[in-house]
């Protein structure tokens, strides 16, 4: 009898298999189950789940359960102290939050868009990816808090010394839920870091192509422009104006009215890019550059990306200059080596800007071994400047 009462549990038992084990075990067994390998937090409907003959015997072990718990967690608060009492709850529900589910849901859709425009199966165009994006960067400030509590809560568990070996047994379990969650949530990040910049690598290799095409139409309208302004001059001399007064009148307005329309044409071909979408893209390739579990899997899309994102802060930075200076002349075209050295330390500057906003809040997206990711931030930050300069070089022939 002895050895029939009591029944072995090795680990503790999830909600999903305590209930499963109370639907087989008979009604005089279930006072056998050893309270400390109970989950915790039963919850109070579980007898509708479970044989009518066996719910007054789970009512009685759900009471002894709660008890038992009520007085260990009363004790280690007593023993260990808050912070392990906090890490102990943290082991319990580390199988992720709300936030982290739908984290994960937006992510498999994600991939689901990108399978679909890969197969040809739907059309997605650019905007819609970035919307989407947007909606799961929303949700990146809660998934990496709740990865920087986890570290958290393990180095406590780590330096605390279990009077006894039932809880040092207890308090490795949960040390090992809480690695085991860490593990899987920054899976979950370099996957999303991956997945991001393949997306936004194409956006922005597409921005810098739509650019370059329409410098190319612009050129040829701002050479008829350069001509006709040398042909307006020409019908404005004094002897067109005295000899042949009439044509040149008519003449002048066809021209001014063909400047006008040219002006507006090459305005209108303007490919805006928006500071908005140059952080988004920022983000992208930093944070998928200091990601171990990804920056190795996306060395050459890193690399392109880099690239075609210097040309577009150069491009953004001219267009804001000349935005300033000369509304109606297009920015993308022709720059003098005076005005492109402005572009390039202007460009410069929108980098260390980034930069330093990016360390002052780089408690909320670098977990573990942050000091180390510090140096590399600022490691990663040199490589960028020096890249930008390459690149700009290039792009200016400075």
């Amino acid at each position: 009898m002895t050895a029939q009462a009591t029944i072995e549990i090795q680990n503790p038992l999830s909600l999903q298999q305590f209930i499963k084990l109370l639907q087989k075990l008979p009604p005089g067994r279930i006072a056998d189950l050893p309270i400390e390998k109970l989950p915790n937090n039963i919850p109070a409907d579980i007898s509708e789940k479970i044989p009518m003959a066996s719910r007054s015997a789970v009512d009685d072990l759900i009471m002894t359960a709660n008890s038992f718990h009520l007085k260990r967690r009363m004790r280690d608060q007593e023993s260990y102290g808050t912070h392990v009492v906090t890490a102990l709850d943290k082991a319990k529900g580390a199988s992720g939050s709300a936030n982290l589910r739908v984290f994960k849901n937006k992510i498999l859709l994600l991939v689901e868009m990108l399978q679909s425009t890969q197969r040809g199966t739907k059309k997605i165009g650019n905007d819609t990816f970035v919307k989407h994006i947007t909606s799961i960067n929303n949700l990146l400030i809660d998934v990496r808090s709740e990865t920087i509590s986890l570290h958290e809560n393990i180095v406590v568990l780590q330096k605390s010394k279990p009077i006894n070996d039932a809880d040092k047994k207890r308090f490795s379990s949960s040390l090992y839920s809480l690695k085991k969650e860490t593990t899987s949530v920054g899976k979950i990040l370099s996957e999303y870091y991956i997945l991001r910049l393949k997306v936004l690598a194409r956006a922005i290799h597409q921005k810098r192509k739509l650019i370059e095409i329409r410098e190319e139409t612009t050129q040829i309208k701002q050479q008829e422009l350069d001509d006709l302004q040398t042909d307006l001059k020409e019908a404005q001399t004094l002897w067109n104006r005295t000899m042949k007064r009439k044509k040149t009148i008519d003449d002048t307005k066809d021209t001014q009215q063909r400047i006008y329309d040219l002006v507006n044409e090459i305005k209108a071909s303007e490919v805006v890019i928006a500071e908005s979408d140059l952080i988004l893209w920022l983000d992208a390739i930093v944070e998928a550059s200091l990601n171990e579990g990804s920056k190795q899997r996306v060395l050459k899309s890193l690399r392109q990306a880099r690239i075609s994102l210097f040309y577009l802060l150069n491009k953004f930075c001219a267009s804001q200059e000349a935005s300033a200076i000369q509304i109606a002349k297009n920015p993308f075209i022709q720059v003098d080596p005076e005005k492109a050295i402005k572009f390039v330390l202007m460009s410069e500057t929108f980098i260390l800007n980034y930069f330093t906003k990016k360390k002052n809040t780089a408690t909320a997206w670098l977990s573990g071994a942050a000091e180390n990711k510090m140096v590399e931030l600022d490691q990663l930050q040199k490589d960028i400047l020096t890249e930008l300069r390459r690149a700009s070089k290039s792009m200016f022939k400075l």
